[in-house]
């Protein structure tokens, strides 16, 4: 299926690597206010975290970025650290735009990668980083089989990479839009603590482990945080039945995920509508947060969760399943005669319905 770019430039976000000598300081300087005036978004050193590990935090950055553009000069060719940081970004498939400076052609790996050669001029520096010259480059990342994953392959796993996933991002200052399609969403589970009786009627007459509830609780309260700046959009089945459980147990998470949709965060949510079969024997789920991450799980089962869920942070991928999603939610507004503006309210009402209409032994 071909997919349409929309006219609005991405702010992509482009990771840095350079050397700190002072010869090369103001040059630095000038091409990283280059790339804001394109409308770029900057990763780099200036950005870390004090406290947290400086390996671990530049490895993060360049696995969120949409490129990685080193500054090849003569002082940092002779760095090591700088080959080490082209070698993890080509791991990751991360695009890759080395700019040479004064004529200093990379060598070995970077030569491979057909850096730019531009003189120490800020003005000629400026005529290559347009912007154009970034969405091409990305453009051909964007397939799903250029991402790296990783793997949660159970229930509790999912959940506990999941707020990984999203506290890594709100660690480094952001926040992404939550899109979410399966079953209730992410936010149907309980925010209060897992002593609260919530948690014992979320389950039923069904024991769960304290483990499971603080996984779980910890997945909610992430992806809040996300949804409390940058708003979500949601794709959910109001008639699932939650039969391993009971009709109790359904009435509570719709009760949930109804006082979310009412808080000040719920508000800035819009919803869409899916019904499905409620006997279906494996369904999927997705979650993207802005286009930092995006987790898919084709392997879920009602009553016993998600297993068998990726997890990718590759940037260029991401826009072309943020598109998806977002055609898919739009069709379905479309199928029900909603719209962006009042599908919120609609859906409360309606799921206000289906709790009132659950008969409780």
């Amino acid at each position: 299926m071909s997919i349409s770019h929309t006219n609005a430039k991405i702010p992509y976000r482009v990771f840095i690597s350079y050397t700190h000598k002072k010869e090369d300081e103001h040059l630095v300087e000038e091409i990283g206010n280059t790339l804001r005036d394109e409308g770029m978004i900057l990763l780099w050193d200036k950005n870390l975290s004090v406290g947290t590990g400086f390996n671990e935090q530049i490895k993060k950055f360049i696995s969120h970025s949409h490129v990685f553009l080193p500054i090849i000069t003569k002082s940092s060719s002779e760095r090591g650290w700088v080959h080490e940081e082209i070698g993890y970004a080509i791991a990751n498939n991360i695009p890759i735009l080395p700019l040479a400076i004064d004529d200093k052609l990379p060598e070995a790996m970077m030569r491979e990668l057909q850096a730019i050669l531009v003189p120490r001029d800020p003005e000629e520096i400026k005529k290559k980083l347009k912007y154009k010259v970034f969405s091409n480059l990305i453009k051909r990342y964007e397939k799903p089989k250029y991402a790296t994953y990783q793997c949660a392959e159970f229930t509790d796993d999912r959940a506990v990479l999941m707020a990984k996933y999203a506290n890594d991002v709100l660690l480094m200052q952001n926040h992404g839009m939550v899109r979410q399609k399966g079953g209730l969403s992410s936010f149907h589970i309980p925010k209060e603590v897992i002593t609260d009786k919530i948690w014992t009627y979320r389950y039923g007459d069904y024991r769960m482990s304290s483990h499971h509830c603080r996984c779980q609780r910890d997945e909610r309260l992430a992806l809040e945080e996300h949804a409390s700046v940058a708003g979500c959009k949601l794709i959910i089945d109001p008639t699932l039945t939650y039969d391993f459980y009971g009709p109790n147990a359904r009435k509570k998470r719709l009760e949930c995920l109804k006082i979310f949709l009412i808080s000040s965060t719920g508000k800035k949510t819009q919803v869409a509508f899916d019904s499905q079969d409620d006997n279906w024997g494996n369904f999927s789920s997705i979650t993207i947060v802005g286009d930092w991450f995006y987790a898919e799980s084709h392997a879920g089962k009602i009553g016993k969760g998600y297993d068998q869920t990726i997890f990718t942070r590759h940037a260029p991928s991401i826009q072309h399943r943020i598109e998806l999603f977002d055609q898919e939610f739009q069709a379905l507004l479309d199928k029900n005669g909603w719209n962006e503006h009042n599908c919120h309210d609609l859906a409360l009402k309606e799921i206000n319905n289906i709790i009132a209409g659950i008969k409780v032994p």
